[in-house]
């Protein structure tokens, strides 16, 4: 049997469904044509659709991936690693890969508010500013390193977010989604105003991100092989984000996440879940603030990515789009909000032609979404707390039959 699980076969499958991929999605960043570009996506969309229904092609594939995980996993990993070496002669393209890692984290964030503990944060745009801007004062005006910055960016998130969140604690659902509109309304206004924090202008000579001695403004070389320096961002970027994603999984596939899910009103009920004993607003001020410390990370990191940080990048359209990741890609799943926050970062720079017609094109599509396949592109799985799902089904169903 375990021959059969590790077979030549499988591995074969396994690259070749990640080179494919690998290969469509460097197409797709190079290509200039707008009616290639068009044809792209749907040749994309419809290969998906019959992959999903020819069971002769899914099924070994599925199972490939699933009975060989480390090496499915770790070929994934290699694929995304070498994306700045195959993409070195465009810098730009690697500076939007690393600003879709960064949208990734906020989507994480926000998953965790809302997918997790059904806390809807339509104000995320404004703990982002508020990372940003805690980066680029502490830098310019204290001159501490930006690594650490990252760290304080984060933690003063949460203690805004905590003290936001405090005094509305018995307010829910709909009438704290308004309280996070109207804080990312008043904080737009506060930066606009604020002299002290730059103003208008916003914050500039922001000093970018440097390890030690190591600036990242100079280019990685590689026996040779010369990588632009935005491929320093990238790979520090990768590595912030597999971590807070590995972190993200287990919290959702813990007591945590299930102690989340059980006041939500999409998978639980807070009655309920009092009358077993969760203290549900100690809770839901864990999951907003630990959310906030994904979405405040993400704002000190890009503050010393592009040294700049200014109002117009803090508006409420931006946390719109943040939600948009998390109801696109699929409410408290992983990967799914992992892959629509990769879209809504690269379509837009891509269809730059269309431009003008994106917000309707994209308020369409969110329209459509929601109507005809509400779970999202990547639905959340079930839980299976570490064991695989086979183990798990026999866990389920030996506890059945001890009960009865």
């Amino acid at each position: 049997m375990k021959e059969d699980n590790r077979s030549p076969k499988d591995f074969f499958l396994i690259i070749i469904s990640v080179l494919i991929p690998t290969a469509v999605f460097v197409a797709f960043l190079l290509i200039t044509n707008l009616f290639l570009l068009l044809a792209m996506i749907l040749a994309v969309i419809a290969a998906i659709y019959l992959f999903n229904r020819v069971n002769s092609v899914k099924t070994p594939i599925s199972r490939a991936f699933d009975h060989n995980r480390m090496f499915a996993f770790a070929s994934i990993l290699v694929s995304i690693i070498l994306l700045p070496v195959i993409l070195r002669s465009s810098p730009y393209w690697i500076f939007i890969l690393t600003l879709a890692i960064l949208w990734i984290v906020v989507a994480l964030g926000i998953n965790i508010q809302f997918g997790s503990a059904g806390i809807i944060n339509l104000g995320a745009a404004a703990f982002y500013g508020v990372g940003a801007y805690t980066a680029g004062m502490l830098s310019t005006k204290l001159g501490m390193p930006p690594l650490l910055n990252l760290l304080f960016g984060a933690m003063m998130t949460m203690i805004v977010g905590a003290l936001l969140f405090i005094p509305v604690l018995k307010t829910s659902s709909y009438y704290l989604a308004l309280v996070t509109i109207a804080f990312v309304m008043a904080f737009h206004s506060l930066l606009n105003n604020a002299e002290w924090i730059g103003g208008a202008q916003g914050i500039v000579d922001i000093p970018l991100m440097s390890i030690g001695g190591y600036s990242f403004l100079q280019e990685i070389n590689i026996l040779g092989l010369k990588l632009p320096s935005q491929a320093n961002f990238y790979y520090l970027a990768l590595v912030l984000g597999g971590l807070l994603v590995l972190a993200a999984s287990r919290l959702w596939n813990s007591w945590v996440g299930l102690t989340w899910n059980s006041f939500n009103e999409d998978t639980g009920d807070e009655l309920s879940a009092q009358c077993m004993g969760v203290e549900v607003k100690k809770w839901s001020m864990i999951a907003f603030t630990v959310g906030n410390f994904y979405i405040g990370l993400a704002g000190a990191f890009y503050a010393h990515m592009t040294g700049y940080v200014a109002p117009p990048d803090i508006t409420f359209y931006l946390s719109l789009l943040f939600f948009s990741a998390v109801i696109l890609g699929g409410v408290d799943s992983i990967l799914g909000v992992s892959v629509a926050a990769v879209l809504l970062v690269i379509m837009p720079e891509k269809l730059r032609a269309l431009q003008q017609y994106w917000t309707i094109m994209f308020g369409i599509i969110l329209v459509l979404m929601l109507i005809l396949r509400r779970e999202g592109l990547i639905p959340a799985r079930v839980r299976t707390y570490g064991l695989r799902m086979p183990q798990a089904i026999a866990r389920t169903s030996e506890g059945s039959r001890q009960s009865e």
